[in-house]
């Protein structure tokens, strides 16, 4: 295990190379083309109107399922200042995402090995968060995950819960968005609460949700065709349900015990629930792996965080050229 553990973490600091800050310049790498496009991982971004409705343990949940059918998957928990999935995974990583944001670590160095084929980017607790980083910490943030995104085939990114302004710019921008609801009206009024700051941020199409804590399956469908209908009324968007969670003791004691639930107990019925989401989102066709259109996520949130995508794109493409060869920091 120790080998394998050595061997996994050696893929990944290959493949997530970090990058220069913005302002300063890239080391040239010889034979790199940048005419050829990039092909970038599809994004999902979890979400919720406000915490304690799982939606932690399902975005886990949903990378392990990924991992688990042979898809090379970065889980980034996108919460800087209450980040949690590094304490669900039961791993204290000796660097975070405020580490290579502040240029203290390179991006490789920061992420842990959860399973064969996954691996978590852990947020930090009293950090600032995405809306309050300054322009060249910004471009680090595109263009690192960018870098990642070329060398995995799905990236879940973790939001926050609340609609700040960063989480907003990641749900507004990612391939698909997954808002996580349980059947209680007040959680059902804040998933539509949440919709709506989407829309107003500029979120058309991409929208898909999942209810946990369900009693039973029609429970669960009942609550989500209660938030398609009225997302559908008074915002003019539509839902795609991927299924419900059900309620399981299994959850509960997955989490105090630091162990993933898939690994806990991977036939309870909400391990299998989480399959059942994960197999659901991967059958959308999104469209988002063909040519530069793999691209689409980077780009729409570089030009929300105020970064130009057309520089950050050339030096994705010189880097994937180079990597194990050039060394950026």
């Amino acid at each position: 295990m120790d080998t394998q553990a050595a061997n996994l973490r050696a893929r990944v600091a290959a493949a997530a190379a970090s990058v220069a800050p913005a302002a300063q310049q890239q080391p040239a790498v010889k034979g790199a083309s940048v005419q050829t496009p990039v092909r970038l991982a599809r994004t999902i971004a979890v979400a919720s109107g406000k915490g304690g409705v799982g939606k932690s343990t399902l975005a886990l949940g949903i990378a392990m399922a990924a991992a688990e059918r042979g898809v090379k998957t970065a889980l980034v928990d996108a919460d800087l200042g209450l980040a949690n999935l590094d304490v669900l995974c039961g791993v204290r990583p000796a660097r975070t995402a405020a580490d290579w944001l502040s240029g203290r670590a390179q991006l490789s160095e920061c992420f842990t090995t959860i399973a064969p084929r996954l691996w978590l980017l852990a947020g930090a607790s009293g950090v600032a968060r995405m809306a309050d980083l300054e322009r060249p910490q910004r471009a680090r943030l595109i263009e690192g995950l960018a870098r990642v995104a070329a060398h995995v085939e799905l990236m879940v990114v973790d939001l926050g819960a609340g609609i700040g302004a960063g989480t907003l710019d990641i749900a507004a921008a990612a391939d698909r968005l997954l808002i996580v609801t349980t059947p209680e009206p007040t959680s059902l009024a804040d998933a539509y609460g949440f919709a709506k700051a989407c829309v107003r941020h500029g979120r058309r199409d991409g929208w898909c949700c999942a209810t946990t804590m369900a009693i039973d399956a029609a429970d669960g469908s009942a609550a989500a065709g209660r938030l398609t209908r009225t997302a559908q009324a008074h915002l003019g968007i539509t839902f795609m349900d991927m299924g419900c969670v059900p309620v399981d003791r299994a959850v509960p004691l997955a989490v105090r015990s630091r162990t993933p639930l898939l690994t806990a107990a991977p036939e309870s019925s909400a391990a299998r629930a989480m399959r059942g989401i994960e197999s659901r989102l991967a059958g959308l066709d999104d469209g988002v792996q063909n040519g530069e259109e793999s691209g689409r996520f980077f780009a729409n949130f570089a030009a929300r965080m105020g970064v130009r995508w057309g520089n950050t794109a050339a030096m994705i493409a010189a880097g994937v050229a180079g990597i194990g060869g050039v060394s950026v920091r």
